[in-house]
């Protein structure tokens, strides 16, 4: 029986300690994880903003975080939230109905290292709103300031796919006319509708106005071989088409459809319905926004 203790009681410390130091490592290689995401996605913010390998970011560029949230209030009806950096470098919370009216704001106390974190940020914001409100994060955007001027904005957007959801990133000019797309994650057949991450198809949207956007489709027709070689850098390179070859002949084919991958016209349309839908409620919501910043007189740092 002592035997069977011991047997029992030498198991239990060796898994005891097993748990331990496996916690200890998925705690130490999940916070890794997290920063190589993060750090990739930063670099795919700036990438979309103009930069990156072989041009540095300035000094004087500042890229804004604006988070929307979907607030459930303590009387029961539902809200938008959005956190707001204002120019004395503290935040506010700003509610907004969902018709578009502005409604209270809540000074936070919470520093920007409290902000950065979903976790500690949730909390700052609860905070300071009536008790039994509930707060769930809908989405982050992007607004960049080059100086004491507008560069665009950075817009995530989700979209289904052929297979899974894939998610994007959509930058747009102060205008809104689109001057890059990312596709962050998607798991579409390779060699067929994985194609949406070459350049070739995803600068199809580049240079479309909202005007643009709001129309355009996908056709089945074949890219046009100048086009198809304008859309991708490294192969007019390849080719000997200089820069401004290449500028010509995009904006020739400004006003063009996209056209659709072979064999992939499902995951054609999705990337396309994505980068439509993403930068219509962007424009629509960051209207609304505007309009309830002016009217509470909001000093934001933006």
């Amino acid at each position: 029986m002592k035997e069977i203790i011991k047997i029992v009681a030498s198991l239990t410390a060796v898994c005891v300690a097993a748990s331990l130091i496996l916690g200890f490592v998925y705690a130490q290689t999940d916070h890794l994880r997290k920063q190589i995401e993060e750090k990739g996605h930063q670099e795919t913010i700036q990438s979309l903003l103009g930069y990156g390998p072989g041009k540095q970011a300035p000094s004087d560029l500042k890229i804004y975080h604006v988070e929307r949230y979907v607030v459930n209030r303590h009387d029961g009806s539902t809200v938008l939230g959005y956190l707001l950096p204002l120019k004395d470098h503290k935040y506010a919370f700003a509610e907004i109905d969902l018709n578009g009216k502005p409604g209270d704001i809540y000074p936070l106390k919470a520093t920007s290292a409290q902000l950065s974190e979903p976790s500690s940020r949730d909390a700052a914001i609860l905070a300071e709103l009536p008790k039994g409100t509930k707060i769930k994060h809908a989405q982050t955007m992007y607004v960049a300031d080059l100086g004491d001027k507008r560069l665009g904005y950075v817009v995530p957007g989700v979209t289904q796919g052929f297979k899974t959801f894939i998610k994007l990133m959509v930058s747009l000019d102060p205008q809104f006319t689109v001057t890059g797309v990312a596709v962050v994650h998607s798991e579409e057949d390779p060699g067929l509708g994985d194609e949406i991450k070459k350049d070739f198809f995803k600068n199809q949207y580049t240079g479309k106005t909202l005007d643009l956007l709001k129309k355009l489709t996908v056709v089945k027709d074949p890219l046009p071989p100048d086009y198809a070689i304008a859309l991708d850098p490294e192969k007019a390179k390849k080719k000997g088409m200089s820069d401004e070859q290449a500028k010509q002949i995009k904006e020739q084919h400004l006003n063009d459809n996209i056209y659709a991958l072979t064999g992939a016209t499902i995951s054609s349309k999705a990337l396309t319905v994505g980068v439509v839908d993403t930068v219509k409620k962007f424009v629509y919501r960051l209207d609304i926004l505007n309009e309830a910043i002016k009217d509470k007189s909001l000093s934001v740092a933006f």
